[in-house]
């Protein structure tokens, strides 16, 4: 089938005049604003907004505070099932393939501090702090599930 040469200058005119707006978006800007997104969660029992909880910046470097609220809290926090055979958390790798963690219960998420793209997990007798795109592996709080 033969197209009319009309046409096919109208779509090369049409296919230019767009590539300014497609350079000029923001390719890092491909969330949706509206509603809760995934992986955070909402906190319905007491306000735990606080000097642990205001981190902007992402999670800090230091989690002494974090394993000492969890030691505070012992109650709210139980032991997940362990890993299965061959599993092996690393911090700054990916989450293994098909393994994801347990996720916490929100008594024990309300008195963790929140980081904006990052999820509070267990394993076993460790909570993991993972990145929420990527799966990697930010932080890893060894045996504090007793």
């Amino acid at each position: 089938m033969k197209m009319p040469k009309r046409l096919i200058a109208g779509l090369g005119a049409l296919m230019i005049s767009a590539t300014p707006l497609l350079a000029s978006a923001d390719p890092r800007d491909d969330h949706d604003h509206g509603g809760p997104q995934p992986g955070h969660y909402e906190n319905h029992g007491d306000d735990h907004r606080g000097p642990q909880n205001d981190h902007r910046g992402g999670p800090p470097r230091d989690f002494g505070p974090v394993r000492q609220t969890i030691r505070d809290n012992h109650g709210y926090f139980v032991r997940g099932a362990p890993p299965p055979p061959g599993i092996h958390l690393e911090r700054g790798r990916p989450l293994p393939h098909g393994y994801y963690g347990e996720r916490l219960d929100n008594r024990a998420l309300g008195r963790l501090p929140v980081y904006p793209g990052y999820e509070w997990r267990r394993a076993g007798g460790d909570i993991v702090l993972i990145a929420v795109g990527t799966g990697i592996v930010y932080e890893i709080l060894d045996g504090v599930l007793y």
